[in-house]
């Protein structure tokens, strides 16, 4: 063994160590999982050349910003004709062409605001269809959550012709969502006051009666909520990460669940509530607004199995130390 040892050394070879996945006791590590990424935009605007792109962009589970510029390159208005420029001998001056200001600037919004979606284009017939003669930038809602019945609006304009990150986001994030809209994980953050969310399962093809039930009633809570409580609607698998921090069973897809969330505070329907109704959804607003709820607090962690920390100040002999190392030392 003290041969085997020396071989070890000579070679340079380290003791053999556990495999990272392995815990100390042998089993394996349960590794948390991160929520999903966000589905929203990559951070990059997409052209759009035909009025056929224009409909298949904004066909979208969110809302769609569009915009519209008259050319895509112009002469740079910035450069100037050198001094010494002699026509006779350098020919007519033009300026160089560059990218029109105004899309480069709503290009590097874009790269920053990453959880909308973005379009351009310059293409005519796409600016005939928005109706846009001397361009500008538009906002439309998502068709899939429009209501005009409930005073939705299908498309904003931007009410300016210069464009800043600061303003459009902040722009965006007032008038994005429509009376009940998606509730995500790059949405959420336009939720900036108390929002009730239903989740359930949110999928428009294979559960378009449903989702059409939820809306109706979700609607109708919401327009006599305005200006105190926003709803929302979410998908309940896209965001079962999440139904932990309401105290909302995680193992029921199938199941219409509410909760509310307020300054970092979670809440859920008392023990016993009845299953989602719309007087059910109204009862929870109301005794929320009241202050007769209690916002759900998270279990400690259970410490692991084997309980206490185990002590490491022995480690070495797990590598074949003791008295056999010492003789090695000394014979060294």
């Amino acid at each position: 063994p003290l041969a085997a040892r020396r071989r070890g050394a000579a070679a340079g070879k380290p003791p053999a160590k556990a495999n990272a996945s392995e815990s100390v006791g042998g089993g394996e590590e349960e590794e948390e999982e991160d929520p999903p990424p966000a589905p929203a935009g990559d951070g990059a605007a997409r052209e759009l050349s035909s009025v056929a792109d224009l409909e298949a962009f904004m066909d979208d589970n969110d809302a769609s910003v569009v915009g519209a510029f008259l050319e895509k390159e112009m002469p740079d208005p910035a450069a100037v004709m050198p001094e010494d420029w002699d026509e006779d001998e350098d020919g007519t001056w033009e300026a160089p062409v560059v990218t029109n200001p105004e899309l480069a600037a709503f290009n590097s919004i874009a790269s920053s605001l990453y959880n909308y979606r973005f379009a351009f284009s310059a293409a005519p017939d796409v600016l005939a269809k928005l109706k846009s003669k001397t361009g500008g930038l538009y906002l439309y809602r998502s068709p899939k959550f429009l209501s005009a019945e409930h005073g939705d609006k299908p498309r904003e304009r931007f009410p300016s012709t210069k464009l800043s990150e600061s303003a459009v986001r902040n722009w965006l994030n007032s008038k994005a969502q429509p009376l009940v809209g998606l509730y995500s994980s790059s949405t959420k953050e336009r939720y900036s006051g108390a929002t009730l969310v239903v989740f359930f399962n949110l999928d428009f093809a294979k559960n378009a009666k449903g989702v059409s039930y939820v809306l109706k009633r979700a609607r109708k809570a919401a327009a006599k909520l305005k200006g105190k409580l926003a709803v929302a609607v979410a998908s309940s698998t896209d965001l079962s990460y999440e139904l932990g921090d309401y105290g909302l069973p995680t193992d029921k897809p199938n199941t219409i669940l509410m909760g509310i969330s307020a300054g970092g505070q979670y809440y859920a329907p008392a023990d016993g509530a009845a299953a989602f109704s719309g007087d059910t959804m109204s009862e929870f607003a109301r005794a929320f607004l009241a202050g007769e709820l209690t916002p759900y607090e998270k279990p400690e962690p259970e410490p692991a199995a084997g309980g206490g920390d185990e002590d490491l100040s022995d480690s070495d002999d797990d590598y074949g130390g003791g008295d056999e190392d010492d003789e090695y030392k000394d014979e060294a």
